[in-house]
């Protein structure tokens, strides 16, 4: 008997390395975008900080689902 090799799949491969890169992307945002607003006193500042992380949150959500 021969031994049996599946080829990967380069597609899903290209995919799933896209996946990671935007998930990279979005926590450093989010991370960036704490510190931006723990270091400022200005109410609105902080809160459209706060909107940008609660915006980021979804779009990482949205992400997980689809991998």
């Amino acid at each position: 008997m021969s031994p049996t090799h599946k080829m990967p799949d380069t597609i899903r491969a290209q995919r799933d390395a896209t996946l990671a890169e935007v998930a990279n992307a979005l926590h450093g945002a989010r991370c960036a975008a704490q510190v931006a607003g723990s270091q400022t006193e200005e109410f609105v500042v902080r809160e459209l900080l706060l909107t940008v992380i609660q915006r980021l949150d979804c779009a990482a959500g949205a992400l997980r689902r689809l991998s």
